[in-house]
């Protein structure tokens, strides 16, 4: 069932943006005003790092083999030393040959990631499910320019007038007049009247 809003990929998208924001609130202790100096310097980072869920690095899986680091090239590392051009194209094709098995491998290890957490949260979890005329409050996606984080997050109530699947519910109004859209459980939350 389509649902009015499903932000599980924008959530992702945030994850990503969280952590290259901490590492710039890292690396401004001292010049508040240069973060686009210091942005590069970040996204190296988030780049090499090994990430848990794939065990490679993004770079690794967007080019096939690990980068050369800046400190690599003043302190020569192993590979450094040992570097052969011909040697190196040779081993550059058959990683571009190997990329797709690396990723293939790394998709692996972050469905099981997945499944591990939603194992473990599934295991804590609360079932909370709504019935037909039970008292909901909706999330406000519609809040106006200019409130921001004062905005009420939630507005209703609204009585639960159909349940057309697991999650997925039509909201009516105190009258009983139904909505048109539909919601999914993930945006609403009892309402328990005082």
């Amino acid at each position: 069932m389509a649902s009015v809003a499903f932000l599980q990929a924008n959530r992702q998208v945030e994850s990503s943006n969280k952590l290259i924001l901490r590492g710039l609130k890292r690396r401004l202790k001292k010049a508040k005003g240069g973060w686009t100096a210091e942005l590069p310097h970040v996204l190296w980072a988030h780049r090499k790092n090994y990430k848990q869920a794939t065990g490679e690095t993004p770079f690794a899986l967007t080019y096939g083999s690990e980068a050369v680091t800046p400190t690599e090239m003043v302190l020569p590392s192993l590979r450094i030393q040992t570097y052969d051009p011909e040697d190196n194209h040779r081993k550059l094709l058959h990683q571009l040959d190997m990329v797709k098995m690396r990723r293939d491998a790394a998709l692996v290890k972050t469905v099981e990631e997945k499944l591990k957490v939603a194992k473990a949260y599934n295991a804590k979890v609360k079932p909370r499910p709504l019935e037909e005329g039970d008292l909901v409050l909706k999330r406000n996606f519609e809040r106006k320019e200019g409130h921001g984080k004062l905005t009420a997050a939630w507005e209703g109530p609204f009585l639960v007038g159909e349940k057309l699947g697991p999650a997925t519910y039509v909201l009516a109004t105190m009258g009983g007049k139904p909505m048109a859209k539909t919601w999914n459980i993930i945006d609403l939350k009892k309402y328990f009247e005082e």
